[in-house]
């Protein structure tokens, strides 16, 4: 039976929960048969029966009703470019539907004002509304909304509305189910929680994530302090159990925002291993796919282990040793508009993706510098992805020469020649690396793969015979795609799908090294030669698999057409190769190539975090001759563990972008 407006403000009046009564306000006027519901009837119960419930959508969706709460707190969220504000309204247990398979709370949608009708949301007033019942991506909330009545308010909010203890632990179906019983509700995490990621950015949206576990969880109680952590399920640290680890913890800062009534608030720059010695408190909301705790409060935090003491880089012993590295340096775009490219001007964000000024360009090189010289000891050569393709300059962007009216390219990308330079200047010259690169490998974006080496160690020969470099009339689509016939080192080579588009738009790059053990002394000095083929493979885990497996056994048809003539040819496949070491794609190179994963200490078996779990996406694959040279291989941690707040701070060794690099090293052969 429905509870009139009167009788259930006398309730409320009688309520040991208010401080004072406040008048029943109308200022709008609303339909007298809007039934007045309980928030655990709109939300619908979630039974243990319910296969999919994040899913799960109000039995009253697109009717109108009315509710009453406590409002809990205020949130801010960017939805396509707009700022909206919004609030919660929460039962108080004695006047909730009782039932534990429902929610007791709602979001509220306010619109892009922070009020409306006259009223402005305080945390611990007892109000009723109006409003719309809509599935926002799955999400309960009422929209188009009416202020009913302004009923009261609470004394004491955790006492009228406590907080519950959030504690996804077991099976993934069930820690749904629970979740979305509580959706919108006041929920907590109690005190040690570790953070399993650093704080990330969502820059489209200006929306900051953490994500922690429980310091009750299993994994948390490892002895070694860098196995505290999240890992997939192909890794050797797994936790073993089912499912996608579902005691991970989304944590973000828009209620944080709308509490400051400022977008512009975020999360605080947090490291993985830190602990959060006091709660998390917030509302839990579904958004993205995932459950997410919404704090109201920023946690008092213990710092933990740094990150890139977790087996960091042996430096090499160059008398005796050579090392190759595998590096994606996200995006290293120049902010310069080329003046002699239609495509690269201000209106095409695709050409204009990062970054915006000439202040963020210098920090990224900067950084990017010191981590190949300080964190990866100057490996002899380097094969990077994500470098924009861009050469109008004589000496890079930032040292050279540009001009808009005379073409300056010299064949080398404009980034490059900043990163050599930047290195130069900072080992007063003792090391300098010359790029080397092939335009035809770019994706259209203009983002490429490119290599650099040290000329005091290392040479690119003319190779006009050689079975990759030189011309290819064996390839069957050599007509069609004539970038594998050029003669060129490095040189960059795709296949062809039956239509005769390209299999793929981001071309391996393929470099014919000579390396010096002694050095470039003499022009007879001694060298040994290596392959290395570097890829970025396309992204997209599950959509783009018969890409990359198609891109994978492209690689390996290049590698035996020198194997053939040479099985004892040193040959290394290498880079961003956007799946996991024992992904279906990656597998194909195990008959002809021995992954250099299994090699690094389990701990430290990571390039790559994702929402708080840890993957290797980066990875260096080697022939068996090449394999019986290795000395050792390692993953330097400086990038994917540490804030987003540290890209900008060109003062910092860290977060220069957000894959770590890979560096083998290798002994030379026994003359």
């Amino acid at each position: 039976m429905k509870q009139s407006l009167r009788g259930l403000t006398a309730w409320l009046l009688c309520s040991s929960i208010l401080i004072a009564p406040v008048g029943v306000m109308t200022p709008k006027a609303f339909s007298q048969d809007t039934p007045l519901l309980k928030i655990g009837e709109v939300q619908g119960a979630v039974t243990n029966d319910e296969s999919d419930p994040q899913t799960f959508g109000s039995p009253h969706k697109n009717e109108r009703v009315q509710v009453q709460g406590v409002v809990t707190n205020l949130m801010m969220i960017d939805t396509s470019g707009r700022q909206l504000n919004l609030f919660f309204l929460q039962e108080t247990p004695e006047n909730s539907d009782g039932d534990s398979n429902t929610s007791d709370a709602i979001q509220v949608l306010i619109g892009a004002k922070t009020a409306f009708d006259d009223y402005t949301p305080v945390l611990g007033d007892i109000i009723t509304v109006e409003g719309k019942v809509e599935e926002f991506y799955d999400m309960t909330r009422l929209r188009e909304i009416k202020l009913v009545s302004v009923d009261g308010q609470v004394e004491d909010l955790e006492a009228a509305v406590p907080s519950v203890e959030f504690n996804p632990t077991g099976e993934t179906l069930a820690i749904d189910q629970m979740s979305e019983r509580l959706e919108s509700m006041r929920v907590f995490v109690p005190e040690m929680s570790y953070t399993i990621s650093a704080t990330h950015l969502y820059a489209s949206s200006d929306d900051s994530e953490v994500y922690v576990m429980r310091g009750d969880v299993p994994v948390a109680q490892r002895e070694n302090l860098y196995e505290r952590r999240v890992w997939r399920d192909t890794e050797a640290l797994d936790d073993g159990l089912a499912g996608d680890n579902p005691y991970r913890i989304s944590v973000e800062a828009n209620v944080l925002k709308g509490l400051a009534y400022d977008y512009n608030v975020n999360l605080p720059a947090y490291s993985t291993y830190e602990t959060f010695t006091t709660p998390l408190t917030g509302n839990l909301v579904y958004a993205f796919a995932r459950y997410t705790l919404q704090i109201d409060t920023l946690p008092e935090v213990q710092a933990g282990v740094a990150p890139d003491q977790n087996t960091p880089i042996v430096a090499a012993d160059p008398a005796s040793q050579f090392t190759i590295a595998t590096f994606n340096v996200e995006n290293l775009y120049d902010f310069y508009n080329d003046p002699f490219d239609i495509n690269d001007n201000p209106e095409n964000l695709a050409f204009n993706y990062v970054p915006r000024t000439l202040e963020a360009y210098q920090t990224h090189i900067t950084k990017l510098a010191h981590q190949i010289v300080e964190a990866l000891h100057s490996p002899d050569i380097l094969g990077l992805q994500e470098i924009e393709d861009q050469d109008v300059c004589v000496g890079g962007l930032i040292y050279g020469t540009c001009s808009n009216e005379v073409d300056n390219a010299n064949g080398l990308p404009d980034a490059l020649e900043d990163l050599s330079i930047e290195i130069a200047h900072l080992t007063n010259s003792a090391i300098i690396y010359m790029p080397a690169i092939d335009r035809d490998s770019a994706d259209t974006r203009g983002i490429t793969q490119a290599f650099l080496y040290r000329t005091d160690r290392v040479a690119m020969p003319i190779a006009p015979e050689d079975p990759i470099l030189g011309p290819r009339p064996d390839d069957p689509n050599a007509d069609k795609f004539p970038m594998n016939q050029e003669i060129s080192n490095p040189k960059s080579l795709s296949k062809m799908f039956a239509i005769g588009t390209p299999q793929y738009d981001r071309a391996p790059l393929v470099g014919l090294f000579h390396i010096f053990p002694a050095g470039m002394t003499a022009p007879d000095s001694p060298y040994i030669e290596v392959y290395i083929a570097d890829n970025h493979f396309i992204s997209n885990p599950d959509a783009s698999n018969v890409l990359r497996e198609g891109q994978a056994s492209y690689n390996i048809e290049l590698a035996q057409s020198v194997l053939a003539a040479n099985p004892d040819a040193y040959y290394i496949v290498a880079g961003d190769l956007n799946n996991y070491p024992y992904s279906s794609e990656v597998s194909l190179f195990e008959p002809v190539f021995n992954n250099l994963w299994d090699e690094i200490p389990a701990v430290s078996r990571y390039t790559y975090v994702y929402q708080g779990q840890t993957q290797t996406l980066d990875q260096i694959l080697v022939s068996p001759a090449l394999t019986e040279l290795l000395a050792s291989v390692g993953v330097a941690h400086v990038n994917s563990d540490y804030p987003y707040q540290l890209m900008e701070d060109a003062t910092s060794l860290y977060h220069s972008t957000d894959h770590d690099p890979v560096v083998a090293t290798f002994n030379f052969p026994a003359e």
